[in-house]
Order: C-alpha cells, then structure tokens, then sequence
C-alpha cells in the first residue's frame, strides 16, 4: 500500500535538496523569493519543458486489461497521433518518484524514531533519573521507604 503524504508539501524551501543519483526535486532558485522549487522535476511547468518528439517515435505506452492487468504488449501507434496515452511516459515517472518521496519520508520518521529511542536508552540508568525518580509511598501507615536491610 502506498505511504500517505503529508498534505502540505512545499512548492518551495530555502535550502536546496540533497544530491542524489537522479533528481526528484526542480531545485531551480527563485532570486525574488530565496527559495528553490520543490516540485517534482517531471512535473515542474515552470521550469521543464517536454523534448521534441521525432516523427518516426512510437508510443510504447504498456497495454492493461481490466485496468491494472498488464498484456506485455505495448501501443504501436507513432507517438505524435496517440492521444489516447498522452504523456504517459511524465505520468510514470511522476508515480514512481512520489512513490520515492514517500519512502524517504517513512525513512526519515524511522530515522527520527530510532534517535529517539538511543537517547532514551542512553538515559534511562542515569544518576539524572535516578535522583529525580518519584517514589510513591502506598502504604499511609510506613513513613520510612527505605528497605528492611538498610535500616
């Protein structure tokens, strides 16, 4: 099942992405505002534009039945009189790069998790803890908590 994304994803930031082997991110930066455009970089209008299509490029858009059933045959038609799978080659690549957005977001909330359970583990025995640990006396009557030994 794919990973839910937070609604409110910036078109833009003040800090550029981290470089990876393929950009997922437009990164072009915005003088006026000081930022970078965070949008996928397939998908960016702004600042992408589609490449020229040669005359004799075939389609080759996947061929489906039933919806999500794939035939392993492909669209024949030449590319410039397709209009049935428009930009589909855009549109996949968009799906799997949100697909790679949302593994790096699971992966950072993992990362942040495990931060946080070492720092709890490093200061659970702590003398910090150990002296502002609240003992609950339970029992009214004993005004003493220490142990039978210690007294």
């Amino acid at each position: 099942t794919p990973l839910p994304l937070p609604i409110s994803l910036p078109l833009s930031a003040p800090y550029l992405s981290l470089p990876r082997a393929t950009r997922l991110f437009c990164d072009v930066y915005n003088t006026q505002s000081k930022t970078y455009c965070k949008r996928l970089q397939v998908l960016c209008p702004e600042h992408s534009r589609d490449p020229k299509i040669s005359a004799d490029e075939v389609c080759g858009c996947p061929l489906v039945k039933d919806v999500f059933e794939l035939t392993g045959d492909f669209c024949r038609v030449a590319k410039r009189r397709c209009n049935k799978h428009y930009c589909w080659e855009k549109l996949r690549r968009a799906e799997v790069d949100l697909e790679r957005v949302r593994v790096w977001y699971k992966l950072d909330e993992l990362f942040e998790q495990e931060r946080n359970v070492r720092m709890a583990m490093a200061y659970r025995a702590g003398l910090l803890a150990l002296m502002l640990h609240q003992t609950i006396q339970h029992d009214p009557v004993t005004t003493d908590l220490r142990s039978n030994k210690e007294r």
